[in-house]
């Protein structure tokens, strides 16, 4: 059964929505968020329709454990929505649930790295799911070789391969930009060898990596990222690593590499936060803090290096 907001907040919610959806946000981000407000707003404030400083903190107070800051973020985008529309509204000052500062991601060094892939390898057989095995080390080293999110490659489609450019197109990444990634010989080597049985298990299919007709969900590419490193025996003392870190890694070794061999990062950067899909070169530039500190020192220069090689 579809949800609908009821409170007199309604309307204003799915302006909102919309326009966060036209600058390419994910609404999932905001929706239980905001329902949730919708389900407040009718129990505690059933006549205001006016987003008052009152119903802001008392919004954000009702929240269990540290869901005031998420509260807040979301309050604060809301507010500036309306204002920007001509409706009054109280903006939560940013002092108030100031956002925890985000952990650094976890960057592995060349044998962390080999015994991961190994595992994924070996990853264990399933009559249920029998191109599982051959799935979990392709979309694992795609992600590493050529730097996606966990999200692009688990909904590349078939036809965003071009075998004979050496290309693969990433269509509606992150705020819904497009980008075509040159990737090298090996990397479309294996992706064509992955296609040829995939085929053989699911003729027709949609997309690259498809089970029951869609494309694999986030929880299941995080189950078996989580099931690789386990079976890889890397210690997991220095914190949680996820999907995620495999895209870290490909920046940091593409920085170290491009460092080694002279380059010049100013020349370089633009490149590569083009590669990844970043919005800014500041995005890019996080990563160079990731570096040991005799590597950031260093200066990096042109273009080539930038298309990946794929982990044996």
């Amino acid at each position: 059964m579809k949800r609908e907001f009821q409170s007199r907040f309604a309307g204003l919610i799915q302006g909102f929505l919309e326009q966060r959806k036209l600058m390419g946000y994910s609404l999932a981000v905001y929706l239980s968020q905001l329902f949730n407000f919708d389900r407040f707003c009718i129990e505690r404030f059933p006549n205001e329709s006016t987003l008052t400083q009152e119903i802001a903190f008392a919004w954000c107070n009702d929240a269990k454990g540290n869901g005031g800051s998420n509260r807040a973020r979301v309050a604060r985008g809301f507010a500036r929505h309306l204002l920007l529309t001509g409706e009054d509204a109280y903006v939560m000052p940013p002092t108030f649930y100031p956002p925890k500062k985000p952990e650094l991601p976890i960057i592995l060094n060349d044998a962390e790295i080999r015994r991961f892939f190994e595992a994924a390898d070996c990853y264990p057989h399933s009559d249920r799911s029998p191109l599982r095995e051959y799935t979990v080390p392709v979309i694992l080293r795609l992600m590493y070789a050529c730097g996606m999110r966990p999200g692009e490659a688990r909904q590349l489609r078939c036809v965003d391969f071009n075998y004979k450019d050496s290309t693969i197109y990433i269509a509606k990444g992150k705020h819904n930009k497009d980008r075509c990634l040159p990737v090298s010989s090996k990397v479309m080597e294996m992706c064509k060898r992955y296609d040829r049985i995939a085929e053989t298990v699911i003729p027709d299919r949609t997309y690259f990596f498809q089970s029951r007709g869609s494309a694999y969900k986030a929880h299941w590419l995080g189950a078996v990222f989580k099931t690789c490193w386990t079976m890889s025996g890397n210690d997991i003392g220095r914190g949680y690593c996820s999907p995620y870190a495999l895209r870290h890694n490909f920046a940091t070794q593409t920085l170290m590499r491009w460092v080694e061999e002279g380059k010049d990062l100013d020349a370089m950067i633009p490149y590569l936060s083009a590669y990844m899909g970043h919005d800014s070169f500041r995005a890019t530039y996080y990563y160079i803090h990731l570096l040991p500190d005799r590597l950031a020192r260093l200066d990096f220069t042109r273009k080539d290096g930038i298309i990946p090689e794929v982990l044996a």
